[in-house]
Parts: C-alpha cells; sequence; structure tokens
C-alpha cells in the first residue's frame, strides 16, 4: 500500500469542499493507506471550547477524519511510532480528559498531582522538597546577576531573577510554557536567538540555503543550538531529530511561521511544534501532502538534509504525480512495467562477490508498495534473477497490514501459491520468521519473503 500523511490543513480544506481531485483519489481507495497521528488531534483540540456551536464543528472534523483515515493511527509510545486502530473521536476524549494535568508545571502543579492520591501524596512532598534543595549552579546564578544577559534570560524565564532556586526555575518554566503556547512570547524569543546569532532574518527568510548560513553563524559562536532544543526519551531519536530541525529553522527565521494572537485562529509555539511533528509522523509514509507554504519548505530543506525518502508534495502536485506514476489500474500491467523499466530507465550498478547488481529506483510503486527494481547477475548463472524491494529511510515501516494485501493482490494475479498457503493472515506474522509465499508461472517463479524487514519479491527465470 501507498502511504500518504495529509497535514491538517488540507483535509480540513477537503471537508470544506477543496481539493475535490485530491479527494476523489483518496477516498475509499485500496491502494492507499492514509493515517492520522495524534497531531492531529492536537490541531483540531487548539480549537476547544465548550459552547454547542463549538463542540459540533469539533465533531464534524473527527467524523470526516476518521472515514478518511479508516481509523489508522500513527502513535508515538516513547521508542516507536507504531500504527494502530483507534478513532479519533477516542483519543480527543482522551485529550480532553488529560488537557489540565500538566497544565501548571511548578512544583505547585507536581504537588497537586501528587495529592490527588493518599498513598503518593507523603512521597511526592518528599521528592518536591529534594529538588527544591538542589542548585541552579554558580554559572546561571552569576548570568542572572550580569546586566548584559540577565535582560535575555528574564525573558526566556520570566520572575527567575527574584528567586533564582530550582523552585523558581520550575514557576519560570511554567510561565515560559504558558507564555510561548498561549501569547505571543515566541515571537520575541525567536529575535533573542536571531540577534544572538547574528541572523538576519530578511536575508534568511527565502534563501536556497538555510543550512549553510546557520552553519556559518554556530560555528562563528561555536554553539549547536539544535544540541539543545529537545533530547528527551519521550520520542525515538529520529523522531525528536526531525522535529529539532523544524523548529531550529522556524526559530532561525527559515520561512519563520507567524505569531499572533490577538484575531482569528491562535497562533503560538504550539503551532510550530505540531507541524514540527507532523513532519516527523509524516517520514514514515512515502508521501506528505500539505498546503502551507512555510511548512513546506521547511520541511522539503529538513528531508534533504536527513536523506529521508518521503516525497513532499502539495495537493495539485500529488495528483499529478498519482495520476502518472501511481493510478496502476490492473493488476496485470506491473510485471511488463518492471521490464519496461528495465529497458529504459538509468541504472547503478555495483560489483559483488556473486556477480554484479544493477539497481533502479523508479518514480512507480509496483504493486502499490516496489520503487526498486534490482537486476542479480550470479557468475555462476546464464541466466539473472530481479527481486522488487523499496528504497526506505530508516524509519519508514512495512506494516502487516500492507503485506496481507499485497499477497492477496498475488495471489489474484498467479493464482494460489504453491504450498497453498492462501491469504496472509495476521497470526502469521507473530512468529519470528515470516514464511513467506511462492507462485509458479510461465516458467517464473515468484517467491515473496521478509528480508531484514524489507519485503521483497523476486522474479527467478
Amino acid at each position: 500500500m501507498i502511504k500518504v500523511y495529509l497535514d491538517w490543513n488540507v483535509i480540513s480544506q477537503m471537508k470544506n469542499g477543496n481539493h475535490t481531485e485530491l479527494q476523489n483519489i483518496l477516498q475509499n481507495n485500496s491502494k492507499l493507506l492514509i493515517p492520522y497521528s495524534t497531531s492531529h488531534i492536537g490541531d483540531i483540540f487548539s480549537s476547544f471550547n465548550e459552547t454547542e456551536e463549538q463542540k459540533e464543528l469539533i465533531r464534524l472534523d473527527l467524523d470526516y477524519l476518521s472515514k478518511l483515515t479508516k481509523n489508522h493511527c500513527l502513535s508515538n509510545n516513547g521508542k516507536n511510532v507504531f500504527l494502530d486502530y483507534t478513532s479519533p473521536d477516542e483519543l480527543f476524549q482522551q485529550r480532553i480528559e488529560t488537557k489540565d494535568i500538566f497544565k501548571n508545571i511548578s512544583f505547585d502543579g507536581l504537588r497537586e498531582i501528587f495529592n490527588q492520591d493518599e498513598s503518593t501524596k507523603k512521597k511526592g512532598e518528599t521528592y518536591i522538597n529534594s529538588l527544591k534543595s538542589i542548585s541552579l549552579g554558580d554559572d546561571f546564578i552569576l548570568a542572572l546577576q550580569n546586566p548584559e544577559t540577565t535582560e535575555q534570560i528574564e525573558k526566556i524565564f520570566p520572575g527567575l531573577k527574584e528567586n533564582p532556586t530550582m523552585d523558581g526555575f520550575f514557576q519560570s518554566f511554567n510561565k515560559m510554557n504558558i507564555n510561548l503556547n498561549e501569547s505571543d512570547e515566541y515571537k520575541d524569543l525567536r529575535k533573542i536567538v536571531q540577534n544572538g546569532f547574528g541572523i538576519n532574518r530578511d536575508k534568511i527568510f527565502n534563501t536556497e540555503e538555510p543550512y549553510k548560513l546557520i552553519d556559518k553563524e554556530q560555528k562563528n559562536k561555536g554553539l549547536k543550538i539544535d544540541e539543545h532544543i529537545d533530547n528527551s526519551k519521550n520520542a525515538p531519536e529520529w523522531f525528536n531529530k526531525i522535529s529539532n530541525e523544524y523548529i531550529l529553522l522556524d526559530m532561525f527565521g527559515y520561512q519563520e511561521d507567524n505569531v499572533n494572537t490577538k484575531k482569528g485562529r491562535k497562533e503560538t509555539f504550539r503551532n510550530t511544534t505540531e507541524d514540527a511533528f507532523h513532519a516527523s509522523f509524516a517520514s514514515t509514509c512515502n508521501f506528505y501532502v500539505l498546503n502551507d507554504n512555510k511548512s513546506y519548505k521547511k520541511t522539503k530543506k529538513i528531508f534533504e538534509k536527513l536523506s529521508i525518502k518521503t516525497i513532499v508534495l502539495k495537493p495539485a502536485e500529488f495528483v499529478d504525480y498519482y495520476n502518472n506514476y501511481l493510478d496502476i489500474k490492473e493488476l496485470t500491467s506491473n510485471i511488463p512495467l518492471v521490464l519496461e523499466i528495465i529497458k529504459k530507465f538509468k541504472f547503478h550498478e555495483s560489483e559483488e562477490n556473486f556477480g554484479k547488481l544493477r539497481t533502479y529506483i523508479t518514480p512507480y510503486y509496483l504493486f502499490d508498495i516496489f520503487t526498486k527494481v534490482v537486476i542479480i547477475i550470479d557468475k555462476d548463472q546464464s541466466k539473472p534473477f530481479i527481486l522488487l524491494s523499496h528504497d526506505n529511510y530508516e524509519n519508514q515501516i512495512t506494516y502487516v497490514i500492507e503485506i496481507i494485501k499485497l499477497v492477496d493482490d498475488l495471489n489474484q494475479l498467479f493464482g494460489n501459491d504453491v504450498e497453498n498457503f492462501g491469504k496472509a493472515e495476521l497470526e502469521e506474522f507473530h512468529a519470528e520468521k515470516w514464511k513467506g509465499r511462492k507462485w509458479i508461472q510461465n516458467e517464473i517463479t515468484y517467491r515473496l519473503i521478509i528480508n531484514d524487514k524489507h519485503i521483497q519479491l523476486y522474479l527467478d527465470y
């Protein structure tokens, strides 16, 4: 299946009657897997209030998201991003129930959480008192006393100067968190970063090489700010890397987001972080379709830098790509297309111990999954054999539902497999090694296997 991740703006616009060609392609298309993520829930939640009118609008958003994605959801459990089957409404209700838990991340807020249960109340007080006793460090206290740095620190950590303790730090951090996500304070923080590194916002905003300029200024200052944005363990390392790169580009001024709380929908740091998370979730898919020009440009630069294979497109661009390369209407067209690719496409050839490899990277998705055609020419064989695989980034996963559909398609094309295993069942994939499938047709053996977590189809002549 071809995995397509959509930005919330595109989904919302389709719901309101725009992008009709895109909507016609996406709806009830068995070729496509269209997951939503917890960040989509965050986008919808940003407009939450208790009025009946707004509740109804949110209900319509959640219903549309459910129908479009068939409840396939990407979630982050701290170690991995995984595909689950959960209704958007269920996740949204969970978001409402937990919305106030971490609203106050000062010691007072932490105490309230511990005090909700008598079994944790006493331990919580001991924990909080231990944290309070930790010093902020001499360097930090000296910086607070230095007139050249205290003004900037006060903007980032309001009130810390008056209470330079760990208790004061948590209170200040709580204020900073509220200010960044509820007010326009992110605009000031961004200016501090740009001024501190000598970045000319007008020069970097639309440059073709933002990283070249950023790396130069970071080298001049002897500091890499991306190492200090978020190295937490609440997400896989690759997820944080992509999110951090997104925030870094915006903070330095490349295609920087609007910050506005005075009219219409609030635009704060929360929007930038959700867009950063969208980019991370989208990197697990084949395509990322979005319509926000700033996010589009930032994401393309990040994926290019990190060699991420996900193709970033605007709605009209995806429609063109789909019509040109993805809309293979008949299963019988896939094998002739393999031979056409071998005849017409350029290839990379490498010498191996066993012979030669010729690799073709294609814009097509053969059987809705394979983008790589490899000819393996063995020294001891008179005839080569062909391997279909895919060109993946490290965090792109082939899900079981994709393999089940692929087996169905190959059974339809070639008839039942040689061992008569038939339709692939979920239980097969609980074994240490999947048993695969084999078909023989017209003196060609087709072998479907999983090799090092990659699904591969061998054509042996």
